[in-house]
């Protein structure tokens, strides 16, 4: 009987802490996860400027023109993340795989399939606490994970006017599954309490148009446009129990591009994303921001590899994440560098970044991130 007490009681202090663990211990991380932005490595070390010229970033389906090639694009970045805040310090890493991309042209159209990460909510939390059960305080260990995200998957096609013209569209669907398992452990008194776990797995559903344009109205000028329009966004508890509808937000991109010294391109870029327009997917406690983003980078040729010329890329980013801590927009602020290596005579070009983020709210914690990001394009021909 006194087993069947103690069980009770220590469930019941389970399912009561389980509400109190819905911060992801991360500013980056709260809400429905980390938009990394859709960024290739290259558009990544310029601080996401070269985001809308860039063919292997669906952001811009205009962009495809610029790769002249078949293209087999895929990417790797893991983030070494610290938090800290008044007595209080974590780490953690992330692995990420945020973009897969293939190309290809037909005249002077082309063509792109790509799976990439719209926002990642993997994250991983552990902390020792105290139980009061009847008359003994018994120590435990509490657990949160969470898996997953929500992915853009996107059709997109361009076509070449002239040489100073190149339209494009894309259409989109947002699939996404975050699995979320909280559990605790009683280490120290295994034959008295037994282990406690719950896990809950979320669907998503979406769809999205999308549509850009690159311009050279003057020579060494270049202009790139991006948008995005969403439609309806669904979130699923399992396969049927519907917890919330909202649309795809809205997003829009101008960037700028100069290219009239040799071997040198330096561009800037502004963006916005109407975040708010999930709201409906969350919970009332759940704020949402409508974002805003800054970049500005260069891309110069470096030294010679294997007598090709390897580009150096730096760059610089500022923006707002979607999701609060609490009433508390997030603030991301980003310096990036990369280069890029040209291999097997142009039939694979490899790019590397290192991007330094700083993020801040009004909320007496800072995070720092350490972005590494790995991009490989084969082109068969």
């Amino acid at each position: 009987m006194r087993f069947v007490t103690r069980l009770a009681a220590a469930a019941a202090a389970f399912c009561w802490s389980a509400a109190a663990l819905g911060a992801q211990g991360s500013l980056g991380l709260q809400g429905y996860g980390y938009p990394g932005g859709e960024l290739s490595t290259r558009a990544l070390a310029t601080g996401g400027a070269l985001g809308d010229f860039d063919a292997n970033s669906p952001i811009n389906p205009a962009a495809l023109m610029i790769g002249t090639r078949a293209t087999v694009y895929l990417q790797y970045d893991p983030e070494f993340r610290w938090v800290t805040g008044p007595g209080f310090s974590a780490s953690t890493v992330t692995a990420r795989f945020p973009l897969f991309l293939i190309s290809g042209k037909l005249g002077k159209a082309r063509f792109s399939l790509s799976y990439s990460s719209f926002l990642d909510r993997s994250w991983t939390n552990t902390y020792q606490d105290t139980q009061v059960v009847g008359p003994a305080r018994v120590p435990s260990t509490v657990t949160a994970i969470s898996n997953g995200g929500i992915a853009d998957v996107r059709g997109a096609m361009s076509y070449t006017f002239s040489d100073k013209l190149t339209l494009g569209v894309g259409v989109h669907v947002f699939p996404g599954q975050n699995q979320v398992i909280f559990g605790r452990s009683f280490p120290q008194d295994t034959t008295s309490f037994g282990a406690f776990s719950s896990t809950n797995t979320y669907n998503f559903s979406g769809s999205a148009v999308s549509f850009g344009l690159v311009a050279t109205p003057l020579r060494h000028i270049n202009i790139g446009l991006s948008g995005r329009h969403g439609f309806s966004m669904h979130e699923h508890q399992g396969d049927s129990t519907t917890l919330g509808d909202a649309n795809v937000p809205d997003r829009g991109s101008v960037s700028f591009a100069y290219d009239g010294m040799s071997g040198t391109i330096i561009s800037a870029r502004y963006g916005f994303e109407n975040w708010s327009a999930m709201k409906g997917l969350g919970s009332a406690g759940l704020t949402v921001f409508d974002a805003t983003e800054f970049s500005a980078g260069i891309e110069t040729g470096g030294p010679k590899f294997y007598s090709n010329t390897m580009p150096i890329r730096l760059g610089f980013r500022d923006r707002t994440l979607p999701f609060g801590v609490g009433p508390q927009q997030v603030r991301e602020t980003e310096i990036s560098a990369g280069a890029g290596l040209p291999l097997s005579q142009g039939r694979v070009a490899l790019d590397l970044a290192l991007a330094h983020a700083q993020r801040t709210a009004n909320v007496g914690y800072g995070e720092t991130g350490w972005i590494f990001s790995l991009g490989i394009a084969i082109k068969p021909y």
